[in-house]
């Protein structure tokens, strides 16, 4: 057998750098996250029946880093949905939430997560019937888990390709007092070191 000449040496060598360059290290993760996102929320209206509808809205989250993928989260969002299955009602909430968030580093673009938020919620421009009387604007506990996914397009910016939560609320509906909310969204994430 024949031993390789040096131009097979030198391909060899390229084609093996080549492959290093495409593969990118683990980065250091960016000390702060802030994403501004569309969120769309299933919701349920009735006590007793589902009642469903959708509310369309917004959110700003700012998740700062910990060692080993943990971080700490902080999230507002607002959701509003008018006429509500044609029964010229309308509903407003704005949420409040804090927690940890675990995001699994790798080494790809693409980065999951998974959270555990909890916190409080605003309703208002809706009936919220209590026992004795109905409230105008309730505050109440809500709380939050589910994940998403952020796909790194630079070092300082990603896109949130997906996130779903379950979101529970506790407002007053003269019945449980607890509606269950699916949410989904996306959106762009800022990132700074």
């Amino acid at each position: 057998m024949r031993p390789p000449s040096g131009a097979a040496i030198a391909m060899a060598c390229c084609l093996a750098l080549s492959a290093h360059a495409q593969t990118r290290r683990i980065a250091s993760p960016a000390s702060l996250e802030v994403t501004l996102a569309y969120s769309a929320d299933h919701t349920n209206g009735l006590v007793g029946g589902c009642g469903c509808f959708w509310m369309d809205g917004g959110k700003v989250e700012a998740n700062g880093s910990l060692p080993h993928g943990f971080g700490v989260v902080a999230e507002v969002g607002a959701e509003y949905a008018g006429n509500i299955n044609g029964a010229n009602e309308n509903l407003g909430l704005v949420t409040y939430l804090f927690g940890p968030r675990y995001t699994l580093r790798n080494r790809s673009r693409i980065d999951p997560f998974a959270q555990f938020l909890v916190g409080g919620v605003h309703a208002f421009d809706g009936l919220f019937p209590s026992a004795a009387q109905s409230v105008p604007n309730p505050d109440a506990l809500a709380f939050a888990t589910g994940g998403g996914v952020n796909v790194g397009l630079s070092r300082h910016l990603a896109w949130r390709a997906v996130q779903a939560d379950y979101l529970q609320t506790q407002l007053p509906n003269a019945g449980s007092n607890r509606q269950d909310h699916l949410r989904v969204g996306a959106g762009i994430v800022f990132r700074f070191f």
